[in-house]
């Protein structure tokens, strides 16, 4: 039996959430032994399931990840344990195979104080205890072999995907009708803090005929952003909303004139993929290269005239692009990711 935790994941996914119910679900399609270890039985219908305490889910902030430390550490079995994020449980007597998706809180520590503490002084100095690590690109691997001091054959790269299901291409002035957006625009998905680099999109606009829609918003940084936007004369063309559910995600994706990925720093950059599979075309930085390949364009993180010729190129090779994003994403799915997570459990069982 495999102990696949899933506890990263809730009613309310974001990233890594999202990452963990995909792949969950399709290695249980994969190999019937997987027990889920979850906290929303909900989100994992078909699959046996191990219940851990409702308390620990990420949706309930710092405390339920200070909770979700201590519940992991009551785990003692001998089976496989896999784990679909960054965390060590010491007891645990079998094989261990964790996933660390990036190295944030080494790289942005004024951001993720906690997070960067529990690297350190947690799972830097027992990683011993693990068997293999699971991560999300050869950028991240990199990192992640530098940091940890592991060998990189202990690392493997499964890349991951995007919900066919759920984004797909459709008409655009459809997408803005049923969203009440009248003006083509420019979208952001996922700026919860500020390496997402909103700003120099912001600082870009007044050049622009565009407006800026930014999605999934942490209320602290939506506040910076607000008052930039003022600053620089925007804000009646800028529309920053917090979470948004995933089934509506494909209607901004599909409306946008293109999506903007300016971030400093990404492991993957998953919303790359969900943009070019709904027909949205994508600039970004060379931190989602391995996510969007030659199939978008890039900028500059600190340069919003870069941004501006970005853009402008995009406007007269927009169809161009739109086709080379929907044939990109034809190379990935969870299934691909799960069969690759799947090989390396094999080793074990």
């Amino acid at each position: 039996m495999i102990l696949a935790d899933a506890l990263i994941a809730d009613d309310r996914p974001l990233g890594i959430g999202i990452y963990t119910i995909n792949v969950v679900r399709e290695l249980a399609r994969i190999r019937r032994d997987i027990l889920v270890l979850t906290h929303t039985p909900e989100i994992f219908p078909d699959v046996h399931k191990k219940l851990a305490p409702r308390n620990t889910a990420p949706k309930l902030g710092k405390s339920a990840a200070i909770r979700r430390l201590l519940y992991l550490q009551t785990l003692t079995g001998r089976g496989v344990l896999y784990r679909t994020y960054h965390s060590i449980s010491l007891f645990w007597r079998g094989p261990q195979i964790i996933t660390i998706h990036d190295v944030q809180p080494i790289v942005l520590p004024d951001k993720y104080r906690e997070q960067t503490l529990l690297y350190r002084y947690f799972l830097k100095p027992f990683i011993w205890r693990v068997d293999r690590i699971i991560t999300v690109s050869e950028r991240s691997k990199a990192d992640i072999v530098e940091f940890f001091g592991v060998k990189p054959e202990k690392v493997v790269v499964a890349y991951p995907s995007y919900d066919s299901s759920l984004y797909r291409s459709m008409d655009p002035e459809k997408a803005r009708e049923e969203l009440g957006l009248k003006r083509p625009y420019l979208l952001m998905v996922g700026a919860r803090y500020p390496y997402k680099n909103a700003d120099v999109i912001l600082k870009a606009l007044p050049e622009l005929p565009y407006d800026f829609v930014i999605v999934g918003t942490g209320e602290e940084y939506a506040e910076h952003l607000r008052k930039l936007a003022v600053n620089l004369g925007v804000m009646d063309r800028v529309r920053v909303l917090g979470y948004v559910e995933r089934e509506k995600l494909p209607l901004f994706y599909s409306g946008a004139f293109a999506l903007v990925f300016p971030s400093r720093y990404e492991g993957f950059g998953l919303p790359v993929l969900e943009a070019m599979a709904s027909g949205c075309p994508v600039i970004g930085t060379d931190t989602v290269v391995e996510a969007g390949g030659d199939a978008i364009l890039y900028a500059l993180p600190d340069d919003p005239s870069s941004w501006v010729e970005a853009i402008r190129k995009l406007e007269a090779q927009r169809e161009e692009y739109v086709r080379r994003g929907l044939e990109r994403v034809k190379g990935f799915s969870w299934r691909k990711t799960a069969e690759r997570i799947n090989a390396v459990l094999e080793e074990y069982t």
